[in-house]
């Protein structure tokens, strides 16, 4: 009793507090849109997550933990791999990596993980705005470590360190941005229909500065100047799941989230999924705020190699004009 009001008051003081912090670094909401740096770090990783519309806080339960909320990670009972392409908009790749590991000896878990988004473009000007033959690359890359651990039966706390890199067109001289950020998350489970809170802070770090100077033109005058730096792409996440069907056959859970981003206004996701027989999974999710990419919808497959179980995820996140992005993420269990 006494820990679960510790936990509890642990739990409010988050909520109470750290939007307040994440506001008094970005401020505005929507009147900053577009004003952080690493915004691929927003691009859901799984399709298990991402079908349910990134309501995933409160059910991160497998490796893919290490994307969402750290402390969801001391779910997984062995070695865990996820390998997940994402087919995203306007030609864009995002491939990313994790693995897991638990480790008895602090009675937690270790895992690491390397994502890299890249795109091609054609190089224009304006005496050649159908292309001058050349092409350059967009790409931005992360490798982070996680750390999560189980403080009780019912609470778990995690945080990670991720070194994040963008190249903004090296090849025409465009810069380079390094930066070094954190993710840090909680996960209490309550007890009645397996109800579990989470809250979570990812992507939180000091401004990410491009390096290097570009020529400043006014009228005829040039001058050499700095590049401005911009906060990374934090985000608060409060969830609350549960399973309000459990039979035999059937299991389903449903996740309500609100997030608060560092550069826009809240945004409010509800996302679940049913899995009959323990061997298929259909799944759906809805971003209300969102002006794009709102609807989410996949299907789960669950399957055996030998002792090892394995899964395969789809999911499709609907866009009236960006075109739809599709997700496929492999996981399996050593």
């Amino acid at each position: 009793m006494v820990t679960r009001r510790i936990v509890s008051l642990i739990l409010l003081g988050a909520i109470l507090i750290v939007p307040d912090i994440v506001s008094g670094q970005t401020a505005l909401g929507d009147q900053r849109v577009g004003t952080s740096s690493g915004s691929f770090l927003r691009i859901g990783v799984g399709a298990r997550p991402a079908a349910m519309g990134g309501a995933y806080v409160a059910i991160c339960d497998d490796i893919t933990a290490c994307a969402w909320n750290p402390a969801g990670l001391t779910h997984i009972e062995g070695g865990q791999l996820a390998l997940t392409h994402i087919a995203w908009a306007a030609d864009i790749d995002y491939n990313h990596a994790c693995y897991g590991l638990p480790i008895g000896l602090f009675d937690g878990v270790v895992a690491v993980q390397f994502g890299s988004l890249s795109t091609e473009l054609l190089e224009t000007t304006e005496y050649h705005p159908f292309g001058t033959g050349r092409k350059f690359t967009f790409g931005d890359w992360l490798f982070g470590i996680s750390i999560a651990r189980r403080f009780t039966d019912r609470f778990s706390g995690g945080f990670a360190v991720k070194f994040v890199r963008e190249e903004l067109g090296v090849e025409v001289g465009g810069p380079v941005t390094n930066a070094f950020i954190l993710d840090a998350g909680t996960y209490y489970e309550i007890g009645p229909r397996n109800m579990r809170l989470a809250v979570a802070l990812m992507n939180f770090g000091s401004d990410m500065t491009p390096d290097g100077s570009f020529t400043k033109r006014v009228g005829i005058t040039t001058s050499q100047a700095l590049y401005q730096g911009f906060a990374p792409a934090t985000e608060f996440k409060f969830g609350i799941a549960l399973e309000p069907v459990t039979t035999s056959r059937f299991r389903s859970v449903v996740d309500i989230e609100l997030t608060h981003p560092a550069d826009n206004m809240e945004s409010f996701r509800i996302g679940g999924e049913l899995v009959i027989s323990g061997v298929l999974a259909i799944r759906a999710g809805h971003d209300m705020n969102a002006d794009e990419l709102k609807t989410s919808l996949g299907l789960g497959a669950m399957m055996r190699f030998g002792t090892r179980q394995a899964r395969f995820d789809y999911a499709a996140t609907l866009s009236d004009h960006l075109g739809t992005a599709h997700r496929f993420t492999f996981i399996i269990d050593f």
